[in-house]
């Protein structure tokens, strides 16, 4: 009897174990993190990205609402990758004007905030389309155009003689007689009294004045 009843004994106790609840880790907090999107207008909202333009400057306005003085990063990636911070007030409150280079088309911008006990927010990425975007000028294109300029403009400028040898080259510089010499990569005229007068001939265009030369298109060189 009295091993019947440590039998029950022990089954009952391991039932009280049993149902006993287990505690469970605690999820680790997200800082909050809600940007603002400027131009809401024009913007286009994905899974993924929020796609804004630029102001017409270039410039591109971020602001919102995070932990108090919690520390806000925008990286940027195009163009030249930084990354921006900046502390949120004691209310939670940031704001961030950034203005882009006329070279950078498009570029994205992701945000994040972090408060003092290093938990982070989820990232928002902004894809941001630049309306100061200057498009450069082709290198080939902008060649072939001087050099056709540079050809018509030194064919009216000097003499009969010299023109033959100004679009070829074969003339040399320290044979120039007093002419005003420009070069034809730099775009820069030298007079006879200047350093850089003798120079390779095969860039040389020669001139009868100053005035012809700057009509060409060329600037005096400064030595």
């Amino acid at each position: 009897m009295k091993k019947l009843s440590k039998i029950i004994v022990g089954i009952a106790a391991s039932l009280c174990l049993g149902i006993i609840p287990t505690a469970k880790p605690a999820e680790a907090s997200q800082t909050p993190l809600t940007v603002n999107i400027p131009d809401g207008k024009q913007a286009q909202v994905s899974s993924k990205t929020i796609k804004i333009n630029s102001a017409d400057d270039g410039t591109i306005t971020f602001e919102g609402k995070t932990e108090a003085n919690a520390e806000v990063t925008i990286a940027k990636r195009g163009g030249n990758n930084r990354h921006y911070k900046v502390n949120a007030d004691e209310n939670g409150n940031f704001s961030k004007t950034l203005k882009l280079s006329s070279k950078t088309k498009k570029c994205n911008f992701d945000i994040t905030s972090e408060d003092d006990h290093d938990s982070k927010s989820a990232k928002t990425t902004f894809t941001v389309t630049n309306k100061a975007y200057v498009k450069p000028v082709a290198e080939s294109e902008s060649s072939v155009s001087s050099s056709s300029s540079v050809d018509e403009e030194s064919s009216s400028a000097v003499s009969s003689a010299s023109t033959s040898t100004s679009a070829t080259g074969d003339m040399k510089t320290d044979q120039a007689n007093g002419m005003i010499v420009g070069n034809a990569n730099s775009k820069i005229y030298h007079t006879p009294d200047q350093q850089g007068y003798h120079m390779n001939s095969a860039n040389a265009v020669y001139f009868n004045t100053e005035a012809e030369a700057q009509a060409a298109g060329y600037r005096k060189s400064l030595r």
